[in-house]
């Protein structure tokens, strides 16, 4: 039996003989428990992050929304001009909807405020508000 301090001699590929490694020489000290803990982690992290796909975000025309709104267009007139109708969905004007309620509260559009105006009274809005707060409560 040979013991690692003994050189064994291994045949090489181009027919000379090499010496195998020391056994004691090929051997290497772990970092300490925490250290290795730390790059595991940061490991783990960063191949986490690569495989969540980024989704872009379409900017929305609220200046087209607006030109069409004024006109008195419907909602699903417009939301399908701007590609905002999404016919295999359960309900397919929510998303656009959703745009025009941050739409009434006011976007910048060329550094302005621009407010979109609502198609109802004051008074119809303030009872539907009203009505919403009640059934969420």
């Amino acid at each position: 039996m040979n013991t690692p301090s003994e050189a064994t001699v291994v045949p090489a590929v181009d027919g000379k003989e090499e010496p195998e490694p020391k056994l004691a020489a090929v051997t290497k000290k772990l970092a300490p428990k925490k250290a290795r803990n730390a790059v595991k982690k940061a490991a783990r992290k960063a191949t986490k992050r690569a495989a969540i796909k980024l989704m872009n975000r379409r900017e929305f025309p609220y200046q087209r929304v607006l030109t069409m709104w004024k006109a008195g267009k419907t909602l699903e007139t417009i939301a399908r001009a701007v590609g905002r109708y999404q016919p295999q969905a359960d309900d397919p004007l929510r998303g656009f909807r959703v745009s025009l309620t941050r739409f009434h509260k006011g976007v910048k559009i060329n550094g302005r405020l621009v407010k979109l105006p609502y198609r109802v009274s004051q008074k119809t809005l303030k009872l539907a508000t009203k009505a919403g707060r009640k059934a969420s409560a």
